[in-house]
C-alpha cells in the first residue's frame, strides 16, 4: 500500500507516492494544456488519471496541498476541485496548507523552496546536496505524501 501527495500549479499536477512503511517514492507529472489558467483547469479531466485508473489501486490515502497566498488562490482552487473529482470516492483525502505539511516533516512553516528540495532529497535516501531533476512541485508533493503518511500512521497508533 502507498500514500500519495499532490501538488499542483495552473500548468501541471505532480503526484508522488510513498510506501506505507519505507521505500522509494514514485513521481508522476501530468501537464495541463490550454491558453490560460481557466482552460488548463478544464484540461485536468484529460490529463490526470480518473477514479478507475490503476494509479489509485494501491493508494490508501491522499494529501493534497490546500493553497494559501497573498496573490489570490481562485485559479488554484479550480485546479484543486478538478483534481478532487479524479480521486476515487473511497479514498481518504486530507487538505494540507503549506505551513502544515512543512511542519509535519520537520521544517519551519515558512521555510524556503531550497529547504523543501533539500529535505525531499534527504528523505529519498539521496545526497541532499545533489538536488535531483524533479521540479519544485514534485518535491512539495513528496513531502505532502510523507506528511500524509505520518498523519495516518499517528492516528492508527493512537
Amino acid at each position: 500500500m502507498r500514500v500519495a501527495g499532490i501538488d499542483y500549479s495552473s500548468h501541471a499536477v505532480d503526484i508522488v507516492t510513498v510506501p506505507l512503511d519505507h521505500g522509494a517514492p514514485i513521481w508522476h507529472r501530468f501537464p495541463l494544456t490550454g491558453m490560460d489558467a481557466f482552460d488548463r483547469a478544464r484540461s485536468v479531466a484529460d490529463s490526470v488519471p480518473g477514479r478507475s485508473s490503476v494509479l489509485w489501486d494501491d493508494i490508501t490515502a491522499v494529501g493534497i496541498e490546500h493553497p494559501a497566498g497573498r496573490f489570490g488562490v481562485g485559479p488554484l482552487l479550480r485546479i484543486q476541485g478538478a483534481i478532487l473529482s479524479r480521486i476515487p470516492a473511497r479514498m481518504l483525502v486530507e487538505p494540507f496548507p503549506p505551513a502544515k505539511w512543512r511542519k509535519a516533516v520537520g521544517l519551519p512553516g515558512n521555510c524556503s523552496k531550497e529547504d523543501v528540495a533539500f529535505r525531499s532529497q534527504e528523505r529519498k535516501n539521496g545526497d541532499p546536496r545533489d538536488i535531483p531533476e524533479w521540479p519544485q512541485d514534485a518535491h512539495d508533493a513528496h513531502l505532502i505524501a510523507l506528511a500524509t503518511r505520518a498523519a495516518i500512521t499517528t492516528e492508527a497508533a493512537a
